[in-house]
């Protein structure tokens, strides 16, 4: 070759890997301004007009979450993925991209592609009768079963009929096995897995039917869950950092996040264990269940076929029995139109959150080791929608309508909703604020209708004539975004009027037990006096580290329900924080008396007899 020749092929050579490499740069370039402008934008679940946008550090420090992991999906594929903050606070271990985090609900996703794939190979039928499928266990024959057939379907889209059951955790060593937990045999400390509604009929989230499914999949497959898992779904992914695993080796958690409280520390135990694999069990990291993310996008538009079939998956992302809900993944409904599929779930001391887009390609992953993630991961998810432009996603911005001094301070004053809890609004400096939700200013967006930033809905206030007391509709969603409740009418009440909850914050605990003690002798069905919404006041105030009135709300749960184990294990909790170890395992010996089944009471009966 001449000299010439050579030239114009070192010419040509150098001018194509500058152009690639430059536009290597710039691209790298383009991604990092992205980045740094999700990181930038966080939106709340209203948008105000003129209001501005919060950056992911500030919103990580106000919610007292310490670590979290994005990975943000385009064109089928990882875009980029980032790790903020501390995987475990109490040894300043950083987020890694290889960290894992326990995903909760994200779990059942998962494990419906499990046995979806069962049922691709033919292993299980989808609308077969599930007692003629399983063989190391049966779903107990009732009246609800022989009106309809539970089938794996049903159980895929919570229509099944099986129990409610809300997660239950357990230390590692204390996790009682798949069978022992649907008999509730000990050492499980759940009841016994049955249907209590016809199949088919209802829409009834349950981990319980998950456990059914999960045992399926072992008989049909002929091996542990965690192991078809990998074989089905890990390895064909190439989910390397993934797994259903519940106790590992010292030295293999420290690629394993810690759970943490609402007040930013460490669970007692950093990383619990769960039974129900299918349900909650699913330990990953972003980057890996963003690749099982993007496997149901390209098989939905049949683009791959690793898993499953093209007609499984649009089974699996489309309105099962509930329009809100596919197999194993919620449908995100706007305007009448489905564009999204998602989950949210959490465990203890744990949130995570996923949405992707059905047909185009794109979504987000975001993990973080903390139960108040629930608030902060719909905050990115806004930003990512924001700086990618998504479809249908992006609530419209709210107009603020200029109100009088004089109709604000007209509006202004506690309002009673139900028996025993009421919320006040005051105005300050031309604006009105509501006591819920931590405190939040309301905007006012047009005759009389208020809205916070921060929660779906709104606060409609009644026209006030001739000095009359007002009305107001209180209609906030919860911290999910979920209506739970109906439109509640509340009237204006006076400095007379003192409600239970109100004596209990006052510190007259004695008035606050008789004014229970009364609430639940006139309505013992009244949910204002129910166990479980006691329990969770005692734990709020906890989370506040506000001790003397947790102890209090405690009490008045053992006072009202002394024969439920559960409410002695919290005030023990209770006692424990406060340093009464005597009062403790007294209410911690009391509660595994009522159940001797309760591990938890076990596990912090161990602790304090033994000085640990």
């Amino acid at each position: 070759m001449n000299k010439v020749k050579t030239g114009l092929l070192v010419s040509a050579v150098s001018f194509l890997l500058n152009g690639l490499f430059g536009y290597s740069h710039v691209l790298a370039d383009t991604i990092a301004d992205e980045i740094s402008s999700v990181e930038s934008n966080l939106l709340p679940a209203v948008l105000i007009t003129g209001q501005p946008a919060f950056r992911l550090e500030d919103r990580m420090a106000h919610y007292r979450v310490p670590g979290i992991s994005i990975t943000v999906i385009r064109d089928y594929e990882i875009l980029w993925s980032r790790q903020y903050g501390l995987a475990d606070v109490d040894l300043a271990v950083p987020v890694s991209p290889t960290t894992q985090f326990n995903v909760g609900s994200l779990s059942k996703g998962m494990a419906s592609l499990a046995v979806l794939s069962l049922v691709n190979d033919g292993l299980v039928e989808l609308d077969g009768d599930i007692n003629s499928q399983l063989k190391s266990w049966k779903v107990p024959e009732n009246e609800f079963t022989q009106q309809a057939r539970v089938t794996p379907r049903l159980l895929m889209n919570h229509s099944g009929g099986a129990i409610f059951s809300p997660p239950v955790f357990y230390a590692p060593d204390h996790l009682p096995t798949l069978l022992q937990t649907l008999n509730g045999q000990s050492p499980a400390n759940t009841r016994p897995v049955t249907i209590d509604r016809v199949p088919g009929s209802h829409f009834q989230y349950s981990n319980a039917g998950f456990a059914i499914l999960q045992q399926l999949a072992e008989d049909a497959a002929g091996e542990p869950f965690e192991v078809l898992s990998r074989n089905r779904i890990f390895d064909p992914l190439q989910m390397i950092h993934s797994g259903y695993e519940q106790a590992l080796p010292d030295g293999a958690l420290i690629n394993r996040a810690a759970g943490h409280q609402r007040n930013g520390m460490t669970e007692e135990i950093k990383r619990h264990a769960y039974p129900i694999l299918a349900a909650g069990g699913l330990w990953t990291t972003t980057e890996d269940y963003a690749r099982f993310v993007i496997e149901l996008q390209k098989t939905y538009q049949g683009r791959s076929q690793k898993i499953i079939s093209q007609e499984l998956a649009r089974q699996m992302l489309s309105p099962q029995a509930a329009r809100q809900y596919g197999l194993g993944v919620f449908m995100r409904e706007n305007d009448g139109e489905i564009h999204y599929f998602g989950h949210m779930g959490d465990n203890r001391g744990f949130f995570a959150g996923y949405l992707a887009h059905i047909t185009d390609g794109y979504g987000v992953v975001i993990f973080t080791n903390s139960q108040v993630g629930a608030q902060l991961i719909p905050e990115v998810s806004r930003s990512v929608a924001a700086v990618y432009a998504w479809e249908d996603y992006l609530p419209e911005a709210r107009v603020v309508v200029p109100i009088t001094n004089e109709t604000l301070e007209a509006y202004a004053g506690t309002y009673q909703i139900g028996s025993d809890a009421a919320f006040r609004v005051e105005p300050v400096d031309g604006q009105l604020f509501l006591d819920q939700f931590g405190g939040v200013q309301l905007f006012h967006v047009g005759e009389g209708e208020f809205v916070s930033r921060f929660r779906m809905g709104s606060l409609q206030f009644g026209e006030v004539t001739g000095g009359s007391s007002p009305t107001a509709v209180f209609h906030f969603a919860d911290e999910l975004g979920r209506f739970m409740q109906a439109p509640i009418t509340a009237k204006r009440i006076g400095a007379q009027t003192i409600l239970p909850y109100q004596l209990l914050e006052a510190d007259r605990y004695e008035e606050a037990l008789a004014a229970y003690r009364n609430l639940k002798r006139e309505n013992p069905d009244d949910q204002s006096v129910s166990e479980s919404r006691l329990n969770r006041m005692g734990y709020t105030y906890l989370g506040r580290e506000e001790l003397d009135r947790a102890l209090a709300a405690f009490k008045i749960n053992v006072a009202l329900y002394p024969d439920s184990w559960n409410c002695y294990d919290s005030i023990g909790e209770a006692y424990m924080q406060r340093g009464e170890n005597d009062l403790a395992i007294e209410s911690f010996k009391r509660s595994l008396e009522l159940n001797p089944n309760n591990q938890h009471g076990k596990l912090m009966l161990e602790k304090l007899e033994g000085g640990g």
